[in-house]
């Protein structure tokens, strides 16, 4: 451990910067109590004993790798109490004079992960109306808290106009940092950890913020084409030329106050309209198209696989054609030839092209829409349900009490990112089959019982998932509403993709997906800018289906 710990990337070791001097500002009392007030209770002692209820009564305040390398694992560092205390009052200071970049939604004000996945969806669907390619190059950087030179941390800090007291008080917090690896089978001998910033400070995330907004002020194009989620970078270009500038110019900027691309998990992936490898999906998938079938369907005579009506083009009788069927793909009629992009290879190093990408926990499908989104919710919601399944399928509690643990737990995994989707009926009706599989498992029953989905979500005391879907999205709608027309959450909804628009039914959209809300709902766009009507409006939702 103290090897992993203290290794440092190359870099160029240019670090001076004008020192900002100004007077010592005396730490209130006050302070150091609202930072109490922050302090999260229940956590772990660390070595001295000291937890923070203790200072709470005292002060009188109420209240993936191979499992044998050490590299695979991140260390989770128990902090002293007192010292995140000293953080937090540190930190209000900091924000008082540091200004972040918009383009860095990670531990902001006002600021999170829905954002940064909204504008993505938004420019992803944009350019997809107008049948155009993006390019999404997905960065991550190899342990990049734990590799940031602390003489970066300083420079950062000065570079951003930070006064020297409180820079010193911060550098203070890393000098003569020791640790100790604590295992199952007892702890190390304690150790120095001279390189990166501390995981699971208070102080941490804005460090590296700063870090990163100070080494990428001359590279940066900013909102909309690139996002910074602590150290998660997107960067997003029209063409492979110009992603391959980008992440050129990154990888020299980064790596030269020693911060590394990991090459094995830096992503890239191409949105457009079709063309790409067929996904597979449902227990029966298409031969044409992938998607599951279901009885409205024909099989292959040649490779056995059954074929949508619609993918089939035929016109009549299913079954009397189902002797000689023979599929499009079978044929190599009608369907145009795969596109497979190589990979992006930038300074030497080769990356990835996928069809999909997590990003902040919300799946990105290359041909856009929720298709790749939904499925992996709704693979997300089933293993959480199986982690709790001693609990919700037991016949012990009541159904209430297992309705409450679902919806807290369960339910709140599948929904996550909803608010960016553009729904289709169909993934509404996928997500509702899986939840009301879940619900008759919680209450023992099966579908020759022959209840209703309103009598057994009556009887658990949850409402429907199509309901919660809409209501995330008509709160998002009014949220996005409200903000100032220079917010790129808000301007990224009228960015304007030029080019001729294409024939035929336009492809189904976010802004559509809201007019269908707020048509069944009775309300309007001006109306979105009172809080307050919106929500009085969305409380009621449930009594419209």
């Amino acid at each position: 451990m103290e090897q992993l710990l203290n290794v440092e990337n190359e870099w160029d070791r240019e670090v001076e910067s004008e020192v900002v001097e100004g007077p010592f500002c005396l730490i209130e009392e006050w302070e150091v109590a609202q930072a109490l007030k922050h302090t999260k209770s229940g956590k772990a002692a660390v070595p001295s004993g000291v937890v923070s209820e203790m200072m709470k009564a005292s002060a009188g305040v109420s209240g993936k790798g191979d499992p044998l390398e050490c590299g695979s694992f991140r260390a989770i560092k128990l902090l002293e109490q007192a010292m995140k205390v000293w953080e937090r009052v540190l930190e209000v200071h900091l924000r008082m004079q540091v200004e972040i970049d918009e383009m860095q939604f990670g531990f902001m004000p006002g600021r999170g992960t829905t954002d940064a996945i909204f504008i993505v969806r938004q420019l992803q669907e944009k350019f997809l109306a107008k049948k155009k390619k993006l390019y999404l190059g997905f960065v991550d950087l190899e342990k990049a808290f734990d590799r940031v030179p602390r003489e970066v941390v300083r420079w950062a800090l000065r570079k951003r106009g930070v006064e020297e007291w409180l820079v010193r008080a911060v550098m203070m917090l890393y000098t003569g940092a020791s640790t100790v690896a604590r295992t199952g089978a007892g702890d190390s001998r304690s150790f120095e950890v001279k390189v990166g910033v501390h995981q699971g400070s208070v102080l941490s995330p804005l460090l590296f913020a700063t870090v990163m907004d100070v080494v990428s002020s001359e590279t940066r194009g900013g909102l909309p084409w690139e996002l910074l989620y602590a150290d998660d970078l997107v960067l997003i270009a029209e063409t492979r030329e110009q992603l391959h500038a980008k992440m050129a110019a990154w990888r020299v900027c980064l790596a030269s106050k020693g911060l590394k691309i990991n090459a094995g998990k830096t992503k890239v992936m191409v949105s457009r309209v079709s063309g790409g490898p067929m996904t597979s999906s449902g227990a029966w998938p298409c031969g044409v198209c992938g998607k599951g079938v279901a009885a409205n369907s024909i099989q292959c005579t040649t490779c056995r696989k059954w074929v949508h009506r619609r993918c089939s083009g035929l016109k009549g009788s299913l079954q009397a054609a189902s002797a000689t069927f023979v599929c499009k793909r079978c044929r190599g009629d009608g369907l145009r030839p795969e596109e497979r992009e190589a990979g992006l290879e930038v300074c030497g190093d080769t990356y990835e092209v996928v069809e999909s990408f997590c990003y902040l926990g919300d799946m990105l499908g290359a041909e856009g829409g929720a298709d790749a989104a939904v499925t992996s919710r709704v693979r997300s919601g089933w293993k959480k349900f199986r982690e709790l399944a001693p609990f919700l399928t037991s016949k012990a509690p009541p159904l209430k009490m297992k309705g409450q643990v679902y919806t807290a737990c369960v339910r709140s995994s599948m929904v996550y990112g909803c608010e960016t989707w553009p729904t289709r009926v169909g993934h509404i009706q996928q997500m509702e089959r899986a939840e009301m599989r879940m619900i008759r498992w919680m209450c023992g029953v099966s579908l020759a019982d022959r209840l209703s989905s309103e009598e057994l979500r009556r009887r658990v005391g949850v409402e429907g998932i199509g309901i919660v879907l809409r209501r995330h999205r008509l709160r998002w709608f009014g949220h996005v509403e409200r903000k100032e027309d220079v917010n790129w959450v808000k301007r990224c909804t009228n960015v304007i993709v030029g080019g001729p628009t294409p024939v035929g039914r336009p492809r189904k959209t976010w802004q559509s997906s809201v007019s269908d809300d707020m048509r069944l709902l009775g309300v309007n766009a001006r109306d979105a800018t009172d809080r307050a009507k919106v929500l009085r409006k969305v409380a009621t939702l449930e009594r419209w289906f």
